[in-house]
């Protein structure tokens, strides 16, 4: 427990002293991020934001991690620490074209997509292959499942990525929660790895929460859900993540619905999505939806702990 409370504290000191200089840098460059014109006007006024502070969250985790693993090449959590950067590294990658053309889009659906699944597929053989992690019975399922799991979960994550404090304040408790999980199933690195990742999120809502001075970026947002789907995957508890993740999939599966619906039917099911801006346009405020999502993400995570 004081292990715990004192990685926490440290991830937030140290995500708080790195965070600060890049939001200065993202100001000094002009890195602000676009507004996308079709979400709720309410949005238009954020306009001028700097972006990428998920650099703080990266960097934190990776300063822990290396630490942590004392560079042992045949640690699985070394591998775990590869697929952060890699997701991190594409969100950059996206951002950092968004920044440059002054527009919403980045990368294309395909190449972000096409990028995602490749990371994933290369840490998924190698935990299979190189550590024997087979948890669905046999070893192409499995790998099917977490290339699936990994890929969703970080594009989650990301559509939840829309409001201030939205993502941070979900993540910060699913990583708490999976915290506690990675503890009672003896796997100290994980828990390790999850505290680590409270506290740098944690750190980030100052920036971020009630009003944004920063916003996280494609590089925080798809590093925060690979990170969970991977701490998931290597503790053996991929469908739990779906429970304490819960305000992730139910944003996912709002989009997912709705373009179903569309397509299909030519009606929508919701005002806008992802689900948080149908709950704008009903008339909610951006800080009641934030709180109300926290309260459920605490209310899953109880819910997990209890059925695990």
């Amino acid at each position: 427990m004081v292990n715990s409370i004192f990685l926490f504290t440290a991830a937030v000191i140290v995500c708080f002293l790195i965070t600060w200089p890049v939001l200065w840098v993202m100001r000094f460059f002009h890195a602000f991020q676009a507004i996308r014109k079709e979400g709720p006007a309410s949005h238009q006024a954020k306009a001028g934001t700097p972006t990428m502070g998920g650099l703080g969250f990266v960097a934190t985790i990776i300063i822990f991690g290396l630490i942590f693993t004392d560079f042992d090449l045949n640690q699985e959590f070394l591998v775990l620490l590869l697929l952060i950067m890699a997701f991190a590294l594409i969100g950059f990658i996206d951002d950092l074209i968004k920044i440059v053309r002054h527009q919403n889009l980045g990368l294309t659906f395909g190449q972000k997509l096409g990028a995602q699944i490749v990371a994933a597929a290369i840490f998924s053989l190698v935990l299979i292959i190189g550590f024997g992690r087979v948890s669905f019975g046999q070893p192409v399922l499995s790998f099917v499942c977490s290339v699936f799991i990994i890929v969703g979960s970080a594009n989650a994550t990301n559509l939840t990525d829309g409001l201030n404090g939205l993502l941070a304040g979900t993540a910060l408790i699913a990583f708490l929660f999976l915290g506690i999980l990675s503890a009672r199933a003896q796997s100290t690195d994980a828990a390790t790895l999850c505290f680590v990742g409270a506290g740098a999120v944690a750190a980030f809502l100052y920036f971020n929460f009630p009003q944004a001075k920063l916003f996280m970026g494609d590089i925080g947002a798809l590093a925060i859900g690979a990170a969970l789907a991977g701490i998931a995957i290597i503790i053996r508890q991929e469908l739990l993540l779906a429970l304490i993740g819960g305000v992730f999939v139910l944003e996912a599966l709002s989009v997912i619905i709705q373009v179903t619906s569309f397509k299909l039917f030519k009606q929508r099911v919701f005002k806008m999505t992802p689900l948080h801006h149908h709950f704008e346009l009903l008339g909610f405020s951006e800080i009641q939806i934030v709180i109300s999502a926290w309260l459920l993400a605490a209310l899953f995570g109880l819910v997990s702990l209890l059925v695990c």
